[in-house]
């Protein structure tokens, strides 16, 4: 069993794809884009990687070793910490009985492979795209307190700075994203 790759920080997107080339390829590609990336070469690995760094999407083939897609794609809903994650599986498997598969299973998205890059992107931004958005005039412990908020929100690329009147946090958010004090 290979090391799953695992970056430092909040993860935009986990592939779990037992093919080497394919998960590879997939992180590059979506890398290349600004998204931070984690591997998982099975089902169990993915599982465990997505329960200690909930990511906002999973790209999720369906024949793995371990589990297979279909129960990752269970447990993540089972679980609180995942219920919300984005679950695109990306597979070679097709037809009707696949696809109500994966839907009952929680997948929300279905990729065949080869997958074109555009279509591939479209089911990582989700919705619409990420928005930038800044809070300013902080103290260092509201700034601490809301960095962690926004990471348990699906909010990446976090950046802080100080600055005359206070600390500022800047980030990505998800479309749609609410916060009640906004600055």
């Amino acid at each position: 069993m290979t090391q799953p790759h695992e970056p430092f920080g909040p993860v935009d997107v986990l592939i779990a794809e037992d093919n080497e080339s394919v998960r590879r390829g997939v992180r590059y590609l979506l890398e290349h884009q600004g998204y931070t990336c984690a591997e998982a070469s099975d089902g169990l690995q993915a599982v465990d990687l997505a329960l200690r760094r909930p990511p906002r999407c999973v790209i999720l083939d369906l024949a793995m070793p371990g589990l297979d897609g279909f129960e990752v794609a269970r447990q993540l809903r089972s679980d609180p910490r995942t219920r919300a994650v984005h679950i695109h599986c990306l597979t070679g498997m097709t037809g009707p009985d696949v696809r109500r598969q994966a839907v009952e299973a929680g997948c929300e998205g279905f990729l065949t492979k080869p997958v074109a890059l555009e279509v591939l992107l479209e089911a990582v931004r989700g919705p619409g795209p990420l928005e930038v958005r800044e809070f300013s005039g902080l103290t260092l412990a509201e700034a601490e307190g809301l960095l962690d908020w926004l990471e348990n929100h699906g909010c990446t690329k976090t950046e802080v700075s100080m600055g005359s009147e206070g600390v500022t946090v800047r980030c990505l958010c998800p479309p749609g994203f609410q916060r009640s004090r906004e600055g």
